[in-house]
């Protein structure tokens, strides 16, 4: 999957690619977060930005059920 820097991902984006990470690799939430912060985010929470990480934070925790501020 190719990402360009230019702009933010969006909440949708994230919802789905936990979706996709929770269901080929890792079936834990906690561990999914993890796997896509060493591997999409390559160990560095704003290397796509920082409205990115927010929007990836709040998918996070819209999946785990409580709110992101």
């Amino acid at each position: 999957m190719t990402v360009n820097h230019s702009s933010a991902l969006s909440v949708e984006y994230f919802d789905a690619y936990f979706k996709l990470v929770l269901a080929s690799r890792e079936p834990v939430v906690d561990n999914a977060k993890k796997f896509i912060e060493t591997n999409f985010f390559k160990g560095e929470a704003c290397y796509y930005g920082g409205q990115t990480h927010r929007n990836f934070m709040t998918a996070f925790y819209k999946l785990k059920g409580t709110k992101y501020s």
